[in-house]
């Protein structure tokens, strides 16, 4: 059955068979595709093949996509009718518009996340099922995840936060060090991202969840997070990349934190861009964003240079420590706290 839905967008068309499909999903798994065909069929399956013991189903947002994509997501929906339903359009929207529309039609009481290129291990999904049952309160869980090339080879892990649980205090401290594609968490919250009247990135969503409850992040790899990826938007526009994640600060209520929080926060980001702006060798990127950090720090520039100075020193130690002979897995991670 294919189901237009008018749209100031774009005409909304589902792909699916309404007669077929599980009645009461507990659990929707949003998976956004563009360009993602050499991938797909693997992400797919890896949720459509976890062991559960509730009913889930499998929405994929297909973006126009400029290779076999579609046909790819339409094979799988015929392999599993019960489960797959393809969501796509009669033109490209972009991640933002195409995640807004997996939001509106999706019915399960929790949303999973997984992008088109990565995909779930064996016992990913009833894992974290179990603990938002276990903690009501909780907002959202997420995992680690293994690291891995463009042709599957391993490549280390994801970050190294372990077994942890974060508010939005350490959230903004940490910045953004969760991954995507292990994010579960409750439907209801849904309408805040809804309500974001603007594109943003991964990190404002995070910000979003724990401003409603504690975040809970499990130190074992329960997915593979593929690296290098020239469609992403990291590597295609790392600039814009950057003032999203600033507009993902700027959108945390300053009644909700401390100062010395926002402080460290704003500190970590700058943190970030400077390392970026050694690894291009432009430091005028660097004074650029110094001065937007200065100018919103609760602090004074003396102070919010310290802090800065000590994110530096403190996350060089650890790629210096990561290159000893016994630092062990810890040896390749891809985004350190």
């Amino acid at each position: 059955m294919t189901t237009p839905e008018t749209s100031t967008i774009a005409r909304t068309i589902e792909h699916s068979d309404a007669t077929k499909l599980v009645a009461k999903p507990v659990v929707s798994v949003l998976i956004l595709a563009y360009n993602h065909a050499p991938f797909l069929a693997r992400t797919i399956e890896s949720a459509v093949s976890q062991q559960v013991d509730f009913e889930f189903e499998v929405l994929v947002g297909e973006d126009c996509s400029n290779d076999d994509s579609l046909q790819v997501a339409l094979a799988m929906q015929q392999r599993f009718p019960s489960l797959v339903r393809i969501i796509t359009a009669d033109n490209n929207v972009g991640a933002y518009q195409n995640y807004l529309r997996l939001l509106r039609v999706a019915r399960g009481s929790l949303f999973a996340q997984l992008d088109g290129d990565d995909y779930w291990l064996p016992g990913k999904l009833a894992r974290q099922v179990a603990l938002m049952r276990q903690h009501p309160d909780h907002a959202a869980v997420y995992s680690n995840a293994c690291t891995i090339s463009a042709d599957d080879q391993p490549t280390g892990l994801f970050n190294d936060l372990g077994d942890a649980v974060l508010d939005l205090a350490a959230l903004l401290r940490h910045g953004n060090c969760l991954n995507t594609s292990t994010m579960l968490y409750r439907a209801e919250l849904a309408t805040h991202l809804l309500a974001i009247k603007h594109e943003y990135i991964d990190y404002q969503i995070h910000l979003v969840l724990a401003r409603h409850g504690p975040l809970i992040h499990i130190g074992e790899p329960l997915a593979a997070y593929r690296t290098g990826n020239s469609g992403s938007m990291v590597a295609a526009s790392n600039e814009k990349v950057r003032e999203l994640y600033w507009q993902a600060i700027e959108s945390v209520q300053r009644k909700a934190i401390s100062d010395g929080d926002y402080a460290r926060g704003l500190a970590d980001f700058l943190r970030r861009v400077f390392f970026r702006a050694v690894r291009i060798h432009d430091m005028t990127l660097l004074r650029s964003w110094a001065t937007r950090v200065y100018s919103a720090s609760p602090y004074g520039t003396l102070h919010t240079s310290c802090l800065v100075a000590w994110n530096i020193a403190r996350m060089s130690a650890k790629m210096l420590a990561a290159r000893l002979p016994f630092a062990g897995y810890r040896r390749n991670v891809l985004y350190r706290h």
